[in-house]
């Protein structure tokens, strides 16, 4: 069985979902974030499984009904979207292979609402956050990704669950925060009872990088390149 199928296996067992979170329904078959599809960079050569010990790329939640019925529709996720087009861009610059991605997100479900952004309404329910944190844990197990690189403001607090060695993330509401006491890049953060150990990245959200890029800080490096710099680090240790 190939891992991601394994992933999605086990995604199955979720249950109990909250108000106006709807379980994923179908499966995009192109290029896509997970649960959505296979979490994927299927353009070009054909990508048909997750790459072991590759980056693993961990957003908050995946999409709304109504933009994965649109995605579904057309076999893949929209490449022009401001998330995929920012973090693509953002990993070619930073010499990264697409294809040695997996590309996730926290929280499983679609929001039952016009926006796919801001509060996840799951984030409500403490048994279906759990559900969530632990079920990427599991996602972790399986990849044993070398780089975990979290996205947006959200991510860093519900992974820092997952790990003692992110103990300065646990109470992080933006990633500025990170920046102030230098633990934006922790290397050597241990999983899944020490068997998994990652350089984990918090990064800006894609969707939002134009606005907030601006005041990431490493080391004597600011803005975009500070967030290229973590990466390259990450990459050559």
């Amino acid at each position: 069985m190939r891992a991601v199928e394994k992933i999605h296996e086990k995604h199955k067992s979720i249950s109990n979902y909250p108000p106006d979170v709807v379980p994923v329904y179908g499966r995009i078959m192109g290029t896509s974030f997970f649960p959505g599809g296979d979490g994927l960079w299927k353009e070009g050569n054909k990508n048909e499984d997750l790459t072991i010990e590759g980056i693993m790329v961990v957003g908050h939640n995946f999409d709304n009904v109504t933009g994965f019925h649109k995605s579904l529709q057309k076999g893949k996720e929209p490449k022009t979207c401001p998330t995929w087009r920012n973090i693509t861009n953002f990993l070619k610059e930073a010499e990264v292979d697409l294809e040695n991605c997996f590309f996730t997100n926290v929280y499983v479900g679609l929001m039952q609402s016009d926006s796919n952004v801001g509060v996840f309404p799951g984030s409500k329910s403490e048994e279906f956050k759990k559900q969530c944190i632990d079920f990427l844990e599991y996602q972790i197990s399986i990849q044993r990704p070398s780089i975990i690189l979290t996205l947006g403001g959200f991510v860093p607090a519900l992974i820092s669950r997952l790990s003692s060695d992110l103990g300065d993330w646990i109470n992080v509401q933006k990633i500025g925060m990170l920046d102030l006491i230098e633990k934006q890049m922790i290397e050597d953060a241990k999983f899944c009872n020490g068997t998994v150990t990652s350089t984990v990245i918090a990064l800006t959200h894609p969707a939002l990088r134009h606005l907030n890029v601006k005041h990431r800080k490493y080391g004597d490096v600011a803005g975009h390149d500070a967030e290229i710099a973590m990466l390259r680090h990450a990459m050559e240790c």
